[in-house]
């Protein structure tokens, strides 16, 4: 109830203007009381209030008050940003690890399963750093299978490979850590069988840092390059080992991370040619002779076209037990190869030639047709049979010329090395020795 009273009374106290609040607006009091504290600070500084009138009638526009008050704060501000850039962590360029790898032996080549064995020596030199002594890029081969042996050293060299021992009191310009890593183990390579069995392969070593990109790349070893060791090559009987050496250094990214983690990755890559001279004679030639086999069944008269479906027959379960053969050395590719289109190719010509035996005698018999046609069909499929081979031996030629291209990059590869040598002498032996391979091993690698 007294709440209600108060509230009436504040309602006629409005309506008579005699609130308080009400008969002195907002404005007039705030001003006033600035008034009053100026009056009281006039009151303290007598030397103010002494002031000639001229004196106090000057103003200073109030932009310049502003300008030189916000002067020194700027400069507070850029002088607090400067000691910020200098005193932040500068950012190191990544460490340059230099490689080397030396194929030591090369095993079989698994075309089955895609995979082969090799004995492996990885050499990486990178800059001694005494702040980080025990830095190490921490390199691996990602396309390693199952377990893989590894043995590592490594020691302090100058830059001419002298290694720096503690008790040596000279003092080194340049100081590198050298590694030696010797990995043995068999490793997954994607086979390209296109070409098959003309077809050339390529044998790569994925050398991955564990580092991240920022922290540490691989590159090439521009003074010693790669080399391969054609001489402990275990599969020379099946396969041709060239001399050059591939290599490329490209960014991949690891996933198995919370966030993923660009590293450099190193490829090495060395080619082989398979030995094609198998095949020609265990294959080709006898899927040519069957299918030659097939024209020679019009000898037997159109009238016993039971005898012609035989012998057909016969050929094309023996062409097919072939082919099931053959197909048994390659993995389940979705692609056709070169030795697949052949092979199927010749049985679709028996094919065709079987179902011609089973039409010509329903034709004789019931219908009369005079036995000259099926001359006419022998010359047409003797004319097929000649196109299709020629076309076939001329992709078979295309392919085999890639194989002189890898000869010649080997031939530059040998010069290259042969310009690493001390003496003149030294490259040319170097050169002489590639040529006399080069000579003694061409019939092999086409044959």
């Amino acid at each position: 109830m007294s709440n209600t009273k108060r509230s009436d009374s504040y309602f006629e106290s409005i309506k008579r203007s005699a609130h308080p609040l009400t008969t002195m607006p907002l404005v007039k009091s705030r001003r006033s009381a600035t008034s009053g504290n100026i009056n009281r600070t006039s009151a303290h500084n007598h030397i103010t209030s002494n002031l000639s009138s001229s004196t106090r009638s000057a103003t200073i526009p109030a932009s310049t008050i502003i300008d030189h008050q916000d002067f020194p704060t700027q400069q507070v501000i850029m002088d607090n940003y400067s000691k910020k850039l200098n005193t932040s962590p500068k950012v190191k360029p990544p460490r340059e690890v230099s490689l080397r790898v030396k194929f030591i032996r090369l095993g079989e080549v698994n075309t089955l399963h895609e995979k082969f064995y090799a004995e492996v020596v990885i050499e990486a030199r990178w800059l001694y750093d005494p702040e980080a002594a025990s830095w190490n890029p921490n390199l691996y081969v990602k396309n390693a299978l199952g377990d893989v042996k590894q043995e590592i050293a490594s020691e302090l060299v100058n830059n001419l490979d002298e290694p720096i021992h503690d008790n040596n009191n000279k003092e080194y310009d340049i100081i590198y850590v050298w590694e030696i890593r010797k990995v043995v183990g068999t490793f997954w390579e994607k086979l390209e069988l296109n070409s098959f069995p003309a077809d050339v392969q390529q044998l790569s070593l994925q050398i991955v840092t564990r580092c991240p990109i920022e922290e540490c790349i691989l590159v090439e070893n521009r003074f010693q390059p790669s080399m391969v060791n054609r001489e402990a090559f275990l599969a020379q009987q099946e396969w041709f080992l060239y001399e050059h050496i591939e290599t490329r250094s490209t960014i991949t990214t690891e996933d198995f991370s919370f966030r993923p983690i660009r590293q450099s990755t190193y490829l090495v890559t060395c080619c082989v040619a398979r030995r094609p001279g198998y095949f020609y004679w265990n294959v080709y030639l006898l899927i040519f002779l069957i299918t030659l086999i097939a024209l020679t069944v019009y000898g037997v008269a159109p009238e016993y076209p039971h005898s012609r479906l035989q012998i057909t027959g016969t050929l094309l379960l023996t062409s097919i037990m072939f082919r099931w053969s053959v197909s048994r050395l390659l993995p389940p590719v979705s692609y056709l190869t070169l030795l697949d289109k052949y092979t199927l190719i010749s049985l679709v010509f028996i094919s065709l030639n079987s179902i011609w035996h089973s039409i010509i005698g329903f034709l004789i018999r019931d219908m009369g047709i005079s036995k000259m046609i099926d001359y006419y069909v022998l010359s047409f499929f003797t004319i097929i049979f000649l196109v299709y081979h020629f076309l076939m031996a001329f992709i078979l030629f295309r392919a085999l010329r890639n194989r002189k291209i890898m000869l010649e990059s080997d031939r530059k590869y040998a010069s290259k090395l042969a310009g690493m040598f001390e003496t003149f002498v030294q490259g040319h032996h170097a050169v002489q020795r590639f040529k006399d391979r080069q000579n003694s091993s061409h019939a092999s690698l086409f044959v």
